[in-house]
């Protein structure tokens, strides 16, 4: 039985995650999805069928990610763990990203403790951003790119400090960490895929659509064989629309 977790799936990339494997849950045999939100009034308005899924099928769990008990519960017995809680807002004491992976390995921690031999090691999938990739090239100029990290370098150190705690726990067999980096993202409310790419090396494109962004993930989680443990990035192939975040973000 495959089970994912989805932790934030009322935001754009987590919403965008939902309808991919919604729509999936066809062809995947015995697909089982669990949903960590902070407001499940606000999942079923924006997801009102999932009201008349099997609840063996679907679990919604009402919480925010510093609710031990809840987190543990969501992703006990996963297999893929998307990570989708992030901020756009730049300040001094962002830190959501690294305190995010802190609780979620800690919560896989107590998993592994209570589990012992039936632990069974899961891919975590992390949203991070294309500025940080040094194999993947965005098309703008080198000095835009760095202006634009230098503006926003405390979301940046967040990421950075989150990707640092995946690695160690993935190197305590904790899990396998797939860090998924995008260019701009755009289009939330559009749930057309037009197109997109994985890539490890070479150029990417400035922008992508929110619902490429969503099927890539879940594509990366399928092929967690070929892609555990590596930095991928995420480029768009077909039309964009407008532009809904920051050019790097």
């Amino acid at each position: 039985m495959a089970v994912h977790a989805l932790l934030g799936a009322t935001g754009n990339l987590g919403s965008a995650i939902l309808r991919c494997l919604l729509s999936s849950h066809g062809q995947i045999p015995d697909l089982r999805i669990n949903i960590l939100v902070r407001s499940k009034s606000k999942l079923l308005q924006a997801f009102p069928q999932l009201e008349s899924t099997s609840s063996a099928t679907i679990t919604i769990f009402e919480g925010s990610i510093s609710d031990e008990d809840t987190l543990k519960a969501c992703i006990n017995g996963a297999s893929t763990i998307y990570v989708c809680v992030a901020t756009n807002y730049a300040s001094r004491n962002v830190d959501i990203a690294v305190t995010t992976a802190a609780r979620l390995v800690a919560a896989l921690g107590q998993l592994r403790n209570d589990r012992e031999s039936e632990y069974s090691t899961p891919v975590v999938l992390f949203n991070r951003s294309m500025a940080l990739n040094s194999d993947v090239q965005l098309p703008v100029p080198g000095f835009i790119k760095r202006f634009t990290v230098f503006a926003i370098w405390h979301i940046y150190e967040d990421l950075l400090k989150a990707g640092a705690v995946y690695a160690g726990a993935e190197k305590d067999g904790l899990l396998t960490c797939i860090t998924a980096d995008g260019p701009g993202l755009m289009g939330p409310n559009r749930t057309e895929a037009t197109g997109y790419k994985l890539m490890e090396r070479g150029k990417a494109s400035a922008a992508l659509n929110y619902a490429d962004f969503g099927i890539a993930m879940v594509e990366l989680g399928h092929r967690r064989e070929e892609f555990g443990g590596k930095v991928v990035g995420i480029s768009a192939t077909g039309a964009l629309g407008e532009i809904h975040n920051h050019l790097l973000k």
